[in-house]
This record gives C-alpha cells, structure tokens and sequence, in this order.
C-alpha cells in the first residue's frame, strides 16, 4: 500500500513535461517488447518452414514479463526536462531465438562435442545472417543453414576422431621415447611457436620434448595421423659451449684416427 501511494504522490507533483517523458518511456518500452515478440515470432516461423527443428538446431528462450515495476531515472541535461526519478510499470523482455551448433571443446580436462548458441538475423526476404555459421555476413536461405548446421556436426565428429587419435599418437610416442632415454629429467608434450615471414602466417604445433640433467634437449615431432616419430631439434649443450677452435682440434682428430 505503502508503494502505491508513494508512486501516487510522484505523479502528482509531477510537472506536465515530466509526466509526458514517463508516459513516452513507458509506451517506447511497451513497443519495443511488441516489436521484439514479432521479430522472434518470424525467425521461428521461417527456421520451421526451412526444416529446422527446436532445440536440435535452434533455440527459442524469448520470454515477456508482464507489469514491471521498476524505478529509472529520466531527463537530464540533453532533454528540457530537470533530470528525475519515478517509478513505472511496463512489459519486459529477454532472450530470444538462437542457432545451435556442435562444436569441439576441453571441459574439465575431457575433451567433447557441445552444442554452442550463436545469434543470427533475419533480412527482409527471409534469409538469415550468421557470420558464425555463414563465415561471413553473406546473407543466405534458411534452407543453407540447415545443410551447413548438419555439416559442422559432421566437421566436429570428424575433429573429435582426428585429436584423439593424435592424443593416443602422442602418449605413445612419449612412452617410446621415456624407454629409449630413462635417464631424461622430462618427457613432456609442449607447445611450439613456428615463426613465418609473417606474423598471421605463424602457427604453433606439438611436440614431444625429452629434457636431460645438464641442459640439453631433443624435440620430436609426432605425426598426427600416422604415428611417426621424427626428430625437430637438437641442443646438445656441451656442443653448444665448444668454440671455433674447439671444433677444430675435434675435427683434425677424427682425421687423424
């Protein structure tokens, strides 16, 4: 009761201008939820008449509550109106329609397919645009986001197949390698950068690293389909420290035997 009657005593000491800004924020907030409610309503329609199907390639969490009461601030400096607060009650809406598409990630260590939300908008012909989907803004039938949706549930299922299989590729080669050299301080799988010409053109690959006590190292690559162990890179560290003339002597005694 208490609520009413201080919202009754706003609008009475309310000056006409104030009055109008409120009954222009309350009717804009009105439409806005109408207009949003239609929109929803033919991205739904034109998925549905392309094939798509609910919470398998799209979802739909568009929800309107009804009678808000809430407190804002209104007017200011770039309105001719001295900048107030009242309390107002219209509609509110949230969420809204979403394509659905599998996708490859690492969830508590366990790598697997999910299904990831991404928004998308629907042109004035009917057609869709999904840069996530698309891979670009191109707009396109509903009816091609179908087909590229059930191609990146293959796409994933396939990439799942491929990094595990690399995964078991890699642990295999580690063991290998953790036989050929037990006295190695580490054998471990780590990241490594491949520097280009160019910057975007650079890229990392993985690699199975074997680590010993006085420095020195050998990294392996692994072939991720096949299994093959090659090495990448040797640093010995006690040919590291000989010099020019070190080498030199070393050479003439080989010769020399």
């Amino acid at each position: 009761m208490k609520v009413m009657e201080n919202v009754v005593q706003l609008s009475m000491f309310m000056t006409g201008e104030q009055q109008q800004m409120v009954d222009r924020y309350i009717t804009g907030q009105n439409k806005d939820v109408e207009n949003r409610a239609s929109n929803v309503q033919q991205q739904v329609n034109a998925l549905l008449n392309a094939g798509l199907r609910p919470n398998v390639h799209f979802k739909n969490n568009f929800t309107i509550e009804k009678n808000v009461t809430e407190t804002v601030t209104l007017g200011g400096r770039y309105y001719d109106v001295e900048e107030f607060e009242t309390e107002v009650t219209y509609n509110k809406s949230e969420g809204g329609v979403f394509l659905l598409h599998d996708t490859v990630v690492v969830e508590d260590g366990v790598r697997q397919i999910v299904q990831k939300s991404t928004w998308f908008t629907l042109t004035s012909d009917g057609k869709v645009e999904c840069s996530t989907i698309v891979g670009s803004y191109r707009a396109v039938k509903p009816e091609t986001i179908l087909r590229k949706l059930e191609e990146m549930k293959d796409a994933a299922k396939e990439r799942l197949e491929s990094l595990n299989q690399k995964d078991d590729h890699f642990t295999n080669a580690m063991a290998k390698l953790q036989s050929e050299f037990p006295n190695a301080t580490s054998v471990a799988r780590n990241n490594e950068w491949v520097r280009t010409r160019t910057y975007t053109n650079s890229y990392t690959v993985d690699v199975v690293m074997v680590s010993f006590e006085n420095g020195s190292y050998i990294k392996y690559d692994v072939n991720g389909f096949t299994g093959k162990v090659s090495v990448r890179e040797v640093f010995d560290v006690v040919e590291e420290a000989l010099t020019m003339n070190d080498k030199i002597n070393r050479l003439v005694n080989n010769l020399n035997q």
